[in-house]
């Protein structure tokens, strides 16, 4: 095969951090191609490369993927709060739940105080529709 041409192979976003060759048993490979670099980085930063390795190892193969997007989404959520991270979000989201809850457990005390009401005014008018004397 004289005319064959060798197939060019474009380095992880990993491997291209590291300055190596990208071969077939990278194991970043699948889930940072070259277009991925800034979510690599961003999770190289928060976690490191063996880190990184470790999680990915400690879990099922099928798992890998979202494991990956989590890994992701939480260093970019550590990247915009440095503090606490992805705990600001939940914490600012469960204030908001707490509050919404607050306000439907008074529209439905709200509900049962006029429905009350409107059941107390039809009990005190006749069969014919007139009012009752008081």
């Amino acid at each position: 095969m004289a005319n064959a041409v060798p197939v060019v192979h474009k380095a992880c976003a990993a491997c291209q951090h590291q300055r190596r060759r990208c071969d077939a048993n990278c194991e970043l490979a699948k889930y940072f191609p070259a277009e991925k670099a800034e979510d690599f980085e961003d999770v190289y930063h928060l976690y490191g490369m063996q880190n990184t390795l470790k999680i990915l190892k400690s879990v099922e193969e099928e798992e890998r993927d979202k494991t990956i997007e989590s890994l992701i989404m939480e260093a970019k959520m550590r990247l915009e709060y440095p503090v606490h991270g992805h705990f600001s979000t939940v914490r600012k989201l469960s204030i908001e739940i707490d509050k919404a809850e607050k306000e439907l457990e008074f529209v439905r005390r709200q509900i049962q105080l006029f429905r009350g009401s409107d059941n107390r005014a039809s009990t005190s008018t006749h069969r014919d529709g007139q009012p009752g004397q008081p």
